[in-house]
């Protein structure tokens, strides 16, 4: 092994200990890292070498001059980015790392990457046709993190994805948001009645337009049957390998509350009885939902000590207390043709259609910019259309 100047080591006793300088401190003085209580002088050496080389690059856990994307970006996004943005959005990050960046670059040393290579991966992305959101948010990703390469951690000189730009022939949207007619939304009903589980989140993300996360994360103790609003301000996301969590809200504006109707709040009654019924009819194995320090879910039945943590009443839940899955409920709106989004896009495209105002609507989705709500849940219409005509004729009318 090449000796690193840097990077001494000494003898304390029967043990061997490393030292190197690690810049200096706010007052000006010498900051000297030192460890010891290695068996041999090697070992200390190797042990310093790679503690010297993860200071000179941000302390983020890179070891070696040599380090793939892969492992660079997991150590960016655990060290650094982790502590910036909340769990759902690491979730989303850690997910574009592992489905649209490692199969094509994930083995590239990070010096050795160039912007033909990344170019020529951007046009694999498309190729498997992706939405433009996927694309940008995955670029934008991988641009930062190459960004912190160059800076602070100084292994390129340059950004290689600086240079590569959307095609503005990206698909703009991939998900099919659907307007689901009223004659259709009464046949979900009917095929998934009061008593499954499907029934009472289909009622809520019709009546509300809120997002399905946002639907399976609310408890009684967010409905007020008296000012008739429900209180969306947390949601359940699944987190691999370590569970389902209860997190806040992705920005401020999306705490909002909903004003809804006498028929939402009868069938929320009606189904809180029934769940009533259902923990007396099961008894000891009805299962009960604790929310730990961390957010993070603990389902435990009756019989069983609770856990630490506050005990949740959510109102999503099937017959014996477990609460509503959102990839179970997903794979049922794909049986019927339908996704999640349907819904909220319904909800904001009808309010339109009749007259209600863009910063009503903005407000009940969540949405901090009215734009965000006009560009992606509402269309023009046949009824927009026709609307807009009338208004015409009559203005043409006046004038004659």
């Amino acid at each position: 092994m090449a000796k690193v100047a840097q990077v001494r080591t000494r003898k304390r006793g029967k043990t061997f200990s490393y030292i190197f300088e690690a810049g200096k401190t706010a007052d000006g003085k010498r900051k000297v890292v030192e460890k010891g209580g290695f068996a041999t002088k090697d070992a200390a050496y190797k042990a310093g070498v790679a503690a010297y080389n993860d200071y000179l690059h941000g302390n983020i856990g890179i070891t070696s001059e040599k380090i793939t994307l892969k492992n660079f970006m997991t150590a960016w996004l655990d060290n650094v980015v982790a502590l910036r943005v909340k769990t759902n959005t690491m979730q989303t990050y850690q997910s574009h790392l592992k489905n649209q960046i490692i199969p094509y670059l994930g083995n590239v040393k990070v010096q050795e990457l160039t912007p033909a290579m990344v170019d020529a991966w951007y046009r694999k992305l498309l190729q498997r046709g992706l939405s433009r959101g996927t694309l940008t948010n995955t670029h934008t990703l991988i641009f930062s993190a190459l960004k912190y390469a160059v800076y602070p951690t100084q292994l390129i000189s340059s950004n290689p994805a600086a240079y590569i730009e959307l095609p503005k022939n990206a698909p703009k949207n991939i998900v099919k948001r659907t307007i689901i007619k009223p004659e259709r939304f009464t046949a979900l009903l009917e095929k998934y009645p009061f008593g499954t589980p499907y029934y009472i989140p289909l009622l809520l993300l019709y009546h509300t337009g809120a997002r399905i996360s946002e639907v399976l994360g609310l408890s009684w103790s967010d409905i007020d049957f008296i000012s008739k609003r429900i209180n969306l301000h947390r949601q359940i996301i699944y987190i691999a390998k370590r569970g389902y969590f209860f997190t806040t809200l992705k920005t401020e504006s999306s705490n909002r509350y909903v004003v809804v109707s006498d028929f939402l709040l009868d069938e929320l009654k009606r189904w809180q009885l029934q769940q009533s019924e259902n923990e007396k009819l099961i008894g000891a194995s009805y299962v009960y939902i604790y929310r730990e320090v961390d957010g993070h879910i603990e389902r435990r039945s009756k019989s069983l000590p609770a856990p630490d943590g506050e005990k949740v009443s959510l109102i999503c839940t099937c017959d014996d207390g477990q609460m509503s899955l959102k990839n179970r409920f997903a794979r049922m709106l794909k049986r019927e043709g339908l996704n999640a989004h349907s819904f909220r896009h319904t909800h904001a495209t009808q309010l339109i259609e009749n007259g209600a105002a863009p910063n009503g609507v903005a407000g009940r989705l969540g949405h901090a910019n009215v734009n965000i709500t006009q560009n992606l849940y509402t269309h023009n219409t046949a009824k927009l259309q026709e609307d807009t005509a009338e208004i015409f004729d009559k203005i043409l009318q006046t004038k004659h």
